[in-house]
This record gives C-alpha cells, structure tokens and sequence, in this order.
C-alpha cells in the first residue's frame, strides 16, 4: 500500500472513524451478567488497587460507609477470591484488605472498554512488523495527545 500524504483535518477525521470502528467490533462485551461487577464492587477494587491494603477502618473513613456494611462487602469478595485479610505485619490484632491474584486480574480487565482477546486475535493476522508500526505509531500519537492542550470553549 503506498503511503499518503494527510492533512491534520483529514487524518482526525479518518481516525475518528477508525477509533469508532474498533470500538464497534472490539467493545468487551458481557454474555452473563453475573460476569460484570456491579459499579460500587468495581470502585471497591479499583480504590483498593490504587490505594493499597487497608483496615476494615481505613476503608470505611475512604468509602464514607459503615463498616459492617463494608464487612459484608469483604466477606462477599472474599468469598470470590477478588480480596483477602492478612494480618497486618505491624499489628497483628488487625488485619488488612487487599486484592488476590485473581482480584488483580478482575480489576484490571474491568478497566478495559475493550476485549483484548478479541483484539489479540484480530492483531494475530496482521504482520508482526505492522503490528510494530502501529504500536509506535500509536505511541507516538498518545505523547502527542498529552503534550496538547485540548481546546477550550464551546463546542460546535
């Protein structure tokens, strides 16, 4: 394919469409709805994730909720293998919460709109050295993305 020569307004156009299309066919969709997490699991973990093991105490002052409410949120996640109590190193009379190896992965995949799987097996016919490119290519646009202030104002 010979390369072309994009003006700025072409190329936001044209990958405008193409970010649309990818989403299209590669949005992680949900078949059982006991798949998902519910929003509040979710935020849990994700708090969790970001903030590290915490007491049952320290999580309720972060979450703003009760903590027997928080503890039957636990002993359900824990039930799930998403979270575990270990004892904490410094005082071992209180325990402290934290993700699982399973509850990592689940966080994580939640974080995605899209399916990696479906994406890994859409980029597994493509030649590696394109799939290179793009990664770069891509890459480089992200940096770019950041380096820019978006517009301000009304939008049209």
């Amino acid at each position: 394919m010979d390369a072309e020569t994009l003006d700025p307004e072409t190329f936001a156009t044209r990958f405008a469409q193409a970010h649309q299309d990818i989403y299209l066919h590669a949005v992680r969709r949900v078949r059982d709805k006991r798949e998902q997490l519910t929003r509040e699991t979710a935020a849990f973990l994700l708090h969790l994730a970001e903030a590290g093991p915490m007491t049952l105490t320290e999580l309720s002052r972060h979450l703003g909720r009760a903590p027997s409410t928080l503890s039957e949120m636990v002993d359900h996640l824990t039930a799930k293998d998403l979270i575990r109590r270990e004892p904490d190193p410094g005082d071992g009379r209180r325990a402290l919460i934290w993700l699982t190896a399973h509850g990592r992965e689940v966080q994580a995949r939640e974080m995605y709109a899209l399916d990696r799987d479906h994406l890994r097996l859409a980029a597994g016919r493509l030649p590696p050295a394109r799939l290179a490119l793009l990664t770069e290519l891509l890459g480089e646009l992200t940096a770019a993305l950041r380096s820019e202030k978006p517009p301000t104002g009304d939008l049209p």
